[in-house]
């Protein structure tokens, strides 16, 4: 049993009960109820700070990517949905600098074009967030982890901003015959549960330095995700590393500025007297 009194093993009972509660009334496989059981989950379990919606992330210029689930500051960016908030019934459209992390849903990854897809749905997403106005982390270690006085060649756990967007693929179903050994680059997912029994992260089996890890996808390491078996407790696993991820993350305020000028100047010059 892990710690805090087998927490992530409790957690993981209560993700699967939750979900079969849901899929006994709707049916996953018809659209979107997988993505909005996920929400309705997240909002649960999350600090009453974060907000859960679905929808797009959207820069000042207008540039949108993603349509699935968005983990955002709900102080500094409330949402125009309507008070049906446990429905989610509307897809919204977030500021990037209000964004934490976005998940892209698939209740099945059964086909290698499938993973593709969601992979590449997340890495529009993270590439879009990474245009907003970056807060640099100050203890970033730039030439690799420092362990008895000697620099690493090891992943480093936490990225060179402290408002790193956190990008993460969630599969109700994994077929383990799908390799996701390919899911690597600049723009790679921090974070793959697959199915109850698996989980991907940026793992390193590093023979005799033993598996070192990072929290967020170290771009300067640039080892592919790693799957490993996580048999019933892959859920409580994931949410336990993106509470962490969130924890760790520190926005910036959005700045609303351009919006306002940009919409006085349209009431300016669309002035009627």
């Amino acid at each position: 049993m892990s710690s805090y009194g087998g927490y992530i093993e409790r957690l993981a009972r209560k993700v699967e009960a939750r979900l079969q509660d849901i899929e006994a009334i709707y049916n996953f496989d018809l659209g979107d109820e997988f993505e909005v059981a996920i929400c309705a989950l997240l909002e649960d379990i999350l600090p009453a700070k974060y907000g859960v919606c679905r929808g797009f992330v959207v820069a000042e210029n207008g540039e949108k990517a993603g349509d699935d689930l968005i983990i955002y500051d709900k102080m500094s960016s409330p949402t125009l949905r309507s008070g049906m908030s446990r429905q989610f019934p509307v897809k919204e459209q977030i500021p990037v600098d209000a964004v934490y992390a976005y998940i892209e849903c698939k209740h099945s990854i059964s086909e290698s074009a499938v993973l593709a897809k969601a992979v590449s749905q997340a890495e529009a997403v993270k590439k879009l967030l990474l245009t907003r106005r970056g807060r640099t982390n100050p203890e970033y270690q730039v030439d690799g982890p420092i362990y008895n006085g000697r620099v690493r060649d090891w992943p480093r756990t936490y990225p060179p901003l402290k408002n790193q967007p956190f990008c993460a693929v969630f599969a109700r179903k994994y077929l383990r015959d799908i390799s996701v050994h390919n899911v690597q680059g600049e723009l790679a997912p921090d974070l793959m549960i697959l199915g109850n029994d698996h989980i991907a992260t940026p793992t390193v089996y590093m023979g005799a330095d033993g598996i070192q890890s990072s929290l967020f996808y170290d771009t300067k390491f640039g080892a592919p995700l790693c799957v490993e078996s996580a048999p019933g407790n892959a859920y409580g696993l994931g949410l336990v590393i993106l509470l962490q991820a969130l924890s760790w993350v520190e926005l910036l305020p959005i700045d609303w500025t351009g919006a306002l000028s940009t919409t006085f100047l349209d009431n300016l010059f669309n002035r009627k007297d």
